[in-house]
């Protein structure tokens, strides 16, 4: 009796198998489908922190204040010198000059810091003479308007720079302008050679780049 009771129980169809099987592979793709998509955000995020890391540490090494000059940037006004040198730096003195009276910020009288020529030769030549002159010469014809010397020294002395110290370093030297209150400062030097080359340079404290610039060959008299 038992057992045509246990024969009489509904037995599971065969059909219903690929149904259960199914859906256990559906399942296993819903699965694998979750696990590739956080694996992809996951990545996603780690690509933009790494890429904001380098942008930080760019921006962070970046310079304050523009370099004097940059590859790619315009070039500054420049004097060519003259094919042969001439015989004396007071005329070389005199070109260099000449160059700088046309250059177009000198136009407007700028308020401008006239540091000494120095000179970077073994050779003996009166640079002070020739720096008073150059500073005297363009005060008179209106083309600067001079740093008053008490200023100057008043900021020298606030920053411990010796009389006749030169400055090298292009953010010192915009700094050291803009306390001055100054827009452009007019530098000079002579270097060994040759010939001998002077160069006369005109320096825009607001950002940092030459303005102008005018190179002269010389030989010693």
């Amino acid at each position: 009796m038992a057992l045509v009771r246990f024969a009489c129980l509904p037995m599971p169809s065969a059909g219903r198998q690929p149904s259960l099987r199914q859906s256990s592979l559906r399942q296993r793709s819903l699965r694998q489908r979750s696990l590739r998509q956080y694996s992809l955000r996951h990545h996603s995020l780690f690509t933009t922190l790494v890429v904001t890391f380098f942008l930080l540490s760019v921006v962070g090494c970046a310079p304050r204040t523009q370099p004097v000059y940059q590859p790619g940037a315009q070039s500054p006004s420049t004097t060519t010198p003259s094919r042969r040198p001439h015989p004396s730096l007071d005329q070389a003195m005199h070109a260099a000059v000449s160059g700088l009276l046309d250059s177009q910020p000198l136009q407007s009288s700028p308020v401008t810091l006239v540091q000494p020529i120095q000179n970077l030769s073994n050779t003996y030549f009166p640079t002070q003479t020739y720096s008073e002159q150059l500073k005297a010469g363009l005060v008179s014809a209106g083309r600067i308007t001079p740093v008053p010397e008490t200023r100057v020294q008043a900021v020298r002395q606030s920053l411990g720079l010796a009389q006749n110290q030169a400055l090298v370093d292009p953010s010192t030297i915009v700094q050291y302008g803009r306390m001055l209150g100054a827009e452009y400062q007019l530098s000079g030097k002579i270097t060994a050679g040759s010939p001998y080359h002077l160069r006369l340079q005109l320096m825009d404290l607001h950002s940092g780049v030459i303005a102008w610039q005018g190179v002269e060959t010389f030989v010693s008299e």
